[in-house]
């Protein structure tokens, strides 16, 4: 996936939601208007009216940033910085990290439901909360398992990758008993640090012109360390995907 396919699934997403709302409109509120003019009625349409309106602007926005946006391209990216892109309240796309090119690398979504009913009995795991971390570039999936006390890392062959223990509320030790995981959460920041080193930064402010073609304005920059390793990685996006 690139940039321009996620913007173009914004648009039909959303030009949906206008023709929805407005067969509500046109075959449940209108036709309860002509009978009473209570105050309900006439709050609901007014919403239902504000609602189509801000779909469609919504519509047109995203139809015009995927005419606009430069075509993606493959070419190789340097250095560990990515752009994160949050899902609609409205829809239920994963946060997806792109490069600066506008290549989709990483995709995060919680699993939900019998699937992770299944995951969790397998792995003889406790209550957690699930999330599928998915690397395309180098097609490699884990799930991690966020326990109230600890966290865990599996293949989706249920094959245990890495496993931390919970200090204290922002403090993990690995499973080798010496690397010590703290992550800092502040206004516009988020850091992950191992052993006191700076392994993972999100942060988020005006994004540079250049890039504002391709990304919105405030999109949160997502950095990593050089020497991260691969479970690392996916520990440190799922630490922030509470």
């Amino acid at each position: 996936m690139n940039i321009r396919n996620h913007y173009s699934g914004m648009a039909r997403l959303y030009i949906h939601q206008s023709i929805l709302y407005t067969i509500i409109l046109t075959i449940v509120v209108l036709p309860c208007l002509k009978k009473t003019h209570i105050f309900p009625v006439i709050g609901t349409g007014i919403f239902i009216l504000a609602s189509i309106v801000y779909y469609f602007f919504r519509y047109l926005y995203f139809s015009f940033k995927v005419n606009a946006l430069p075509r993606p391209h493959f070419a190789k990216q340097q250095g560990s910085v990515y752009f994160l892109i949050m899902p609609s309240p409205v829809s239920a796309y994963h946060w997806k990290l792109f490069s600066s090119n506008g290549i989709c690398k990483f995709s995060i979504v919680a699993v939900t439901g019998k699937e992770k009913k299944s995951k969790i009995k397998a792995t003889n795991s406790k209550k957690a909360r699930v999330l599928r971390v998915m690397d395309h570039e180098k097609n490699m999936t884990c799930l991690a398992f966020k326990e109230k006390h600890s966290f865990h890392l599996y293949t989706e062959g249920n094959e245990l990758l890495f496993s931390a223990k919970k200090q204290n509320k922002r403090e993990f030790y690995g499973s080798n008993g010496l690397d010590r995981y703290q992550y800092k959460k502040m206004a516009y920041n988020f850091v992950v640090t191992k052993n006191g080193r700076k392994i993972m930064t999100i942060s988020q402010g005006l994004m540079p012109t250049r890039l504002q073609k391709l990304f919105y304005a405030s999109t949160p920059v997502v950095t990593f360390d050089s020497n991260i390793k691969d479970y690392e990685r996916h520990f440190c996006l799922a630490l922030f995907f509470r």
